[in-house]
């Protein structure tokens, strides 16, 4: 019985022809006949192919690589009468746990990425904060450059030419500035607090009009209305490039909101989108329960029109951004997101044709579905110089059963991925 199955083992595993003799067994006979109708055709040359698949045993990438080879994926656009769909691009980034990636644009076209990830092994909480640019319209990263240690999650927002600005997105982060694009950090300080001493706390898209930057905040507050809401939202602006943040508007406390993202509308108004509180008859058990607000204002934030609030759960983290033919379009997280009657996790756009006053929510855009873990985090988009968005975001791994996470119990691992995608798929060039 051991030599039968030796042998058999041998055959599996592709033995000579003389160890089947020896085993007594026959061998079949080939009948075959060609296939009238062939396989798909392997085209991707040699040469090409060593480049984009791994080569080693284990199927990692080489270590000096950013990103894996970029690959399709599908799109899927809500529409009346039936989806669309269109192929897009992605890549993930190859940084250990990388979170909270922002980029923006440079004044030579360069684009500037911030993140955070693990570069000392997963055995403590320290991550670190690095620097990558790619001057091919984010098709590529330049190798990461580590500018600081700590859990801060900075923001890298342009300020004209090569000037750059880091806000922190954490309580007490650090505010920072560069010259050089980002070579250099000077200037490093902790981010001004409120004249009565709260802390505010920014997550989302910035706007930057010469020397006025102007972001969404949100601050601690005694808690109100129907649910208790421990948080208000207020417009911070900044008249000298980001240096001192005197000025600024609350929103109604009544809205029950918190971090947001701004923009300039091309008819003049500020537009914004808010995290807002869960409806009052719906539980809270994270916040991944809450929802969106999206308003206007045309005296630079004293009085809000057009507000609406968008969905009854589960969608955060906004970031807005202007088109270059003058529609704006809305990125966020679908923590608990509905796609035909079923909760999924993933990452949607939305556009708005009528500088924020409405939204194309029937044909709103699918970027991204993950089935694991619902904190989908922090989007980020920037148009392409041919038109098509890059739009970057956080997801996490985490895996219930077992030692829970890489380096200690609790911890799930971060994933940052990009997609390449068009807002109008017929009317810019071939994402391939």
């Amino acid at each position: 019985m051991k030599i039968v199955a030796l042998a058999i083992l041998v055959l599996v595993c592709g033995g000579g022809l003389g160890w089947a003799q020896e085993a007594g067994l026959p061998t079949a006979r080939d009948a075959s006949k060609p296939a009238k109708v062939p396989t798909p055709r392997d085209t991707i040359p040699l040469d090409r192919l060593k480049t984009l698949a791994a080569r080693n045993a284990g199927a990692e990438f080489d270590p000096n690589r950013v990103i894996t080879p970029h690959m399709p994926i599908g799109i899927r656009q809500e529409y009346p009468g039936g989806l669309r769909y269109q192929e897009g691009i992605s890549y993930t980034f190859l940084v250990h746990s990388m979170k909270f990636a922002a980029m923006c644009r440079l004044g030579d076209g360069t684009i500037a990425m911030v993140g955070t990830g693990w570069v000392d092994g997963t055995t403590s909480e320290k991550r670190s904060c690095f620097i990558s640019y790619s001057k091919n319209e984010g098709r590529t990263w330049s190798q990461p450059r580590l500018f600081h240690d700590g859990l801060e999650r900075p923001q890298p927002v342009a300020l004209g030419g090569q000037k750059l600005m880091l806000l922190p997105m954490d309580d007490d982060g650090f505010l920072a500035f560069s010259n050089d694009g980002g070579k250099s950090f000077t200037g490093k300080a902790m981010f001004p607090r409120l004249r009565n001493g709260k802390i505010t706390y920014h997550k989302g898209s910035v706007l930057v009009e010469k020397d006025v930057v102007t972001a969404i905040f949100t601050a601690e507050v005694a808690p109100h209305g129907p649910t208790g809401w421990r948080a208000q939202s207020l417009v911070r602006r900044s008249r000298d490039q980001g240096r001192t943040w005197d000025e600024g508007y609350w929103f109604p406390p009544g809205w029950e909101t918190s971090e947001g993202a701004i923009v300039r509308a091309a008819d003049g108004a500020l537009v914004v989108a808010l995290r807002t509180a869960q409806p009052a008859d719906y539980p809270s058990y994270s916040d991944h329960w809450r929802r969106l607000t999206t308003a206007r204002s045309t005296d630079d934030g004293k009085t809000w029109t057009h507000r609406q609030v968008h969905f009854r759960y589960g969608k955060v983290h906004s970031d807005i951004i202007k088109l270059k033919d003058g529609r704006l379009l809305l990125t966020y997280a679908a923590r608990m997101g509905e796609l035909d009657g079923q909760m999924y996790h993933g990452i949607e756009a939305v556009v708005s044709r009528d500088h924020g006053r409405t939204w194309d929510w029937d044909k709103r855009f699918i970027l991204f579905r993950w089935a694991m873990h619902q904190s989908m985090h922090s989007p980020c988009s920037l148009q392409l110089a041919d038109g098509r968005i890059l739009t970057l975001f956080l997801y996490h791994y985490g895996a219930q059963w077992g030692k829970k996470g890489v380096g200690g119990p609790g911890r799930t691992l971060g994933i940052t991925s990009a997609v390449i995608w068009s807002t109008d798929p017929g009317k810019t060039v071939s994402a391939r």
